[in-house]
């Protein structure tokens, strides 16, 4: 700066403009420095209609780089400033801080309308906020919680309906057990209120409606309630098969099974139970997706085996050559004891069951050898008596099955089984049945009949089959397999029995008096009941509570050797005639083991008998009597003195109808 040249100052007044055209701006300044950059005039202030607003505050001097403005000498003169630059700098702080000023005013609005939002809607739940219909608007959340837990679970905690497919079954799924619940703690913090959230505060101001339920659940109680309902809705897959019968080929189709998808099923559950904001109480009925589940054995599998195995098995008889004897297998005899089983890989593979093959050709294979004999005991002269075993010569079952089987799918006279002969030694020896301990009668039981000639023949005929049955330990009597089918090809005549409740003629009448009287013995024996049934009507003959009836194809009478010795039934059978009853007496032989006490309730719940008008050809008048109710009892305890078995068995008898032929007599 040059000492002469005048320095403008800075004042706290505009710089007026008096010679400027108001639609013009003034002129830029001149100094030492040369004209103002058009930025820096454009700063310098603000014009208004009295003039030019200059910025608040001056320019103060900087020091510089030559060094400090006071000197030794004195202080250094002042700094040049243009008047446009201290004008701009000025103008563009004022604003500045103006805009700061508008900003901040707001801010602080905004930080006051929230807090008074936030302290208008308080620390409790937004009002009218209901969670499926219970009320927790105005609540604490504490409150809120209590309400829900003891209100929420009858109403979410109601069997959801579930399909299998297209069937007409459905399933239940209780909730509760299938580890579906609310999460109640999450719901009340899904209600509006009590929360910094804006949009949490604008909806607690206004009302805050339904809020939907937060669920919870526990992914494997879920899937194991699937898994128990997939156990019951599942189809096994059928696989093909082939069979034989009467010699020729049988075969059945493959058929697909059904499996539930246990996981698409329990994703499905979860969706249905508040998994879906849509979910509405009643829960809706759920579908359960299913998978197919293709047989092992295909029907293509099916084709093949009876292509290369079982239509060439049937197609002819197999002879049977044993040293210079010979014996042919019709396909009849082959077919009972061949089967075809499949394998891990789904194919049907043939097996020959050489003892079912055996017993079925024993009659043509007796030729071959010596047959072979058990041992076995029998009653004479009113004493068990060792039957001696003998030793047979003939053919092992297993080399006949080894030998027949190959040649079932040659041709011509290819198709011929080779055996030996070999010594086949019994399954029961005679030392074996003398340590049976068949020595003793251990229990017994009669019963008697009024004349009937079917009563004698059926009685009759179904005593000779059970009498002298050896059963050794472990063994069980089977009833029906002793005596057979009553039928008139089996020996048995028409009798009166009971169906419905009536009585009615069928063949077989009498034979129950042969299983009561057998199941008595064995009762009183001590023996395991594995089954019995008795009358549903009573008859005086017979031991109350104790006694049983048959029916062949529906039920049957059994008991089990559970005693370490053999057991011998012994029954003697004595008709009935015109001027005297039969009697049954059935003896069980063996060695005592068991210490018995029987005994029965007093009758109860006594019914009167009906009465039934019957019209048909058919009727057959009857006598009725009461109906009632009783229970028997037994125990049993093994030598030790170990009580072993404690029985009650109740049993009710319906009253038996009074039956008038004839019509109801009019009112």
């Amino acid at each position: 700066m040059f000492p002469n040249e005048s320095v403008p100052r800075v004042t706290d007044q505009p710089t007026r403009l008096d010679d400027a055209r108001p639609d013009e701006p003034p002129s830029p300044p001149t100094g030492a420095a040369g004209a103002a950059e058009p930025e820096q005039a454009e700063t310098a202030g603000v014009q208004t209609e009295t003039g030019i607003v200059p910025a608040e505050t001056g320019v103060e001097p900087a020091d510089t780089a030559d060094g400090p403005a006071d000197t030794a000498d004195g202080p250094a003169e002042s700094a040049v400033v243009d008047d446009s630059q201290v004008d701009g700098s000025a103008g563009e702080s004022f604003w500045r801080r103006r805009s700061t000023m508008i900003a901040g005013g707001v801010v602080a609005g905004v930080v006051l309308l929230y807090t008074g939002a936030y302290l208008a809607a308080g620390r409790d739940l937004a009002s009218g906020a209901t969670v499926l219909g219970v009320e927790v608007g105005g609540l604490s959340p504490a409150e809120a919680e209590a309400r829900l837990a003891t209100e929420l679970p009858p109403l979410v905690d109601v069997p959801i309906p579930a399909r299998v497919g297209g069937d007409e079954a459905t399933y239940s799924i209780v909730p509760a057990d299938a580890g579906l619940r609310i999460d109640v703690q999450a719901t009340v913090d899904a209600v509006p209120g009590v929360s910094a959230n804006p949009v949490s505060l604008v909806r607690a101001l206004f009302g805050a409606g339904e809020v939907d339920p937060v669920p919870a659940v526990d992914r494997a109680a879920l899937e194991s309630a699937i898994t128990a309902i997939a156990e019951q809705a599942g189809t096994e897959a059928v696989n093909g098969s082939v069979a034989f019968e009467a010699g020729a080929v049988v075969t059945s189709a493959a058929v697909p099974g059904r499996a539930v998808d246990v996981e698409a099923a329990a994703d499905a559950v979860e969706d249905a139970f508040f998994g879906d904001a849509s979910a509405e109480l009643p829960l809706a009925e759920v579908s359960l997706p299913t998978t197919e589940v293709q047989p092992a054995v295909t029907d293509d599998e099916v084709e093949r085996a009876v292509t290369e195995f079982a239509e060439p098995a049937m197609s002819g008889p197999v002879t049977v050559v044993a040293g210079d004897e010979t014996a042919a297998l019709e396909p009849e005899l082959t077919g009972s004891a061949l089967t075809m089983t499949p394998g891990e890989d789904g194919t049907l593979a043939p097996a020959l069951d050489g003892a079912a093959l055996a017993a079925a050709a024993e009659d043509v294979l007796a030729e071959f050898g010596q047959q072979g004999r058990d041992a076995t005991i029998r009653i004479q002269g009113g004493r068990p008596v060792v039957i001696p075993a003998e030793t047979g010569r003939g053919v092992v079952p297993d080399a006949l099955s080894a030998a027949v089987l190959p040649a079932l799918t040659a041709v011509g006279d290819a198709r011929t089984a080779t055996v030996e002969l070999t010594e086949i030694e019994p399954k029961l020896t005679t030392e074996g049945a003398e340590q049976l301990g068949v020595e003793e009668v251990v229990a017994e039981w009669s019963t008697y009949f009024p004349h009937a000639d079917y009563r004698n023949q059926n009685i009759g005929l179904a005593a000779d089959r059970i009498d002298n049955t050896l059963l050794l330990p472990g063994e069980t009597f089977s009833l029906n397999d002793q005596v057979g089918e009553r039928t008139g090809a089996n020996g048995f005549a028409e009798g009166w029995t009971i169906d419905g409740g009536r009585l009615k003629k069928d063949f077989g009448g009498g034979v129950s008096q042969v299983a009561t009287t057998t199941y008595h013995a064995a009762f009183l024996a001590g023996l395991e009941d594995v089954y019995h049934q008795p009358h549903s009507i009573y008859f005086d003959r017979y031991p109350v509570g104790q006694e049983a009836t048959v029916s062949w194809g529906n039920f049957d009478m059994s008991f089990k050797n559970d005693t370490p010795y053999g057991v011998l039934v012994d029954a003697a059978f004595t008709p009935s005639s015109a001027d005297s009853s039969g009697s049954l007496t059935v003896k069980i032989w063996s060695t005592t083991h068991f210490r018995v006490e029987t005994s029965v309730s007093d009758r109860s719940n006594v019914t009167s008998p009906p009465t039934v008008y019957d019209t048909s050809a058919e009727c057959q008048a009857e006598s009725g009597w009461n109906g009632f109710s009783i229970t028997s009892y037994r125990k049993v305890w093994t030598p030790d003195g170990t009580l072993v078995k404690d029985e009650a068995d109740p049993w009710t008898y319906r009253p038996n109808p009074t039956v008038v032929c004839g019509p109801k007599p009019a009112r």
